[in-house]
């Protein structure tokens, strides 16, 4: 069957970071406010404060709560397992700042590879665990046009998590699109590949390391993606 409707993740897949893991985030902000943490320390942080935010139910309200309110708990966490002590204020400056202290690029062939698409008729969206401020914000910020998308899904959206089949779901039936007819394209084996298959939709898994997973129907790059919807 045609494919009518190509979807992408966002980050790792359209738009490149340049941090391998929040804690460098983290790690930036703290040092700017003159407090010094190692990554690996951050890092365990991080572990910890999930730990306590599935018991305490805050990861369940991921998606549920209000961006601005669910970043200030989890920061607060976050420091909280770094023994940072009086760190309600902090939170607040790390939920503020955040952006500030990264970068974004995105990828050489991602607006012509949108464009192809578009040309052929194909009908495009975007899903990403990310609330849809957060997006818009980072599609501004690599200035590519939020009308490059049919449908922009974000965690707050629907309220569920990739791979919940259900965001899957949600995006191809706004497009008007059955499961086999859409294409989702990402570079997270769990939340993308497998999420998108688990919802029925066709799924590629771009890696754009020299080491292809030979398990997965995988591309290096999304100039790949023109074959396979002719």
């Amino acid at each position: 069957m045609a494919i009518k409707a190509v979807l992408f993740d966002m980050g790792g897949t359209l738009i490149k970071y340049d941090v391998m893991h929040a804690g460098e985030v983290f790690q930036r902000i703290l040092l700017s406010r003159g407090i010094s943490r190692s990554l690996g320390e951050t890092k365990i942080a991080f572990l910890n404060a999930e730990k306590e935010a599935k018991e305490t139910g805050l990861l369940s309200s991921f998606g549920k709560m209000k961006c601005e309110e669910y970043w200030h708990q989890w920061d607060a966490l976050v420091l909280k397992h770094l023994r940072i002590t009086e760190y309600g204020e902090l939170a607040r400056i790390v939920q503020s700042k955040w952006f500030d202290f990264m970068d974004f690029t995105l990828y050489p062939e991602v607006e012509d590879v949108l464009l192809k698409l578009r040309q052929r008729g194909l009908k495009l969206g975007l899903i990403s665990t990310a609330y849809e401020e957060e997006i818009h914000f980072i599609l501004e910020e690599v200035n590519l046009e939020k009308a490059s998308f049919d449908i922009i899904v974000g965690v707050d959206t629907t309220g569920k998590v990739k791979p919940d089949r259900g965001i899957f779901r949600y995006a191809i039936s706004k497009l008007g699109v059955r499961p086999e007819e859409a294409m989702f394209v990402g570079d997270h084996v769990e939340a993308d590949y497998r999420g998108a298959e688990g919802a029925g939709l066709r799924a590629l898994l771009i890696d754009r390391t020299e080491d292809r997973q030979s398990n997965f129907k995988t591309i290096r790059d999304l100039k790949e993606i023109l074959s396979q919807v002719k």
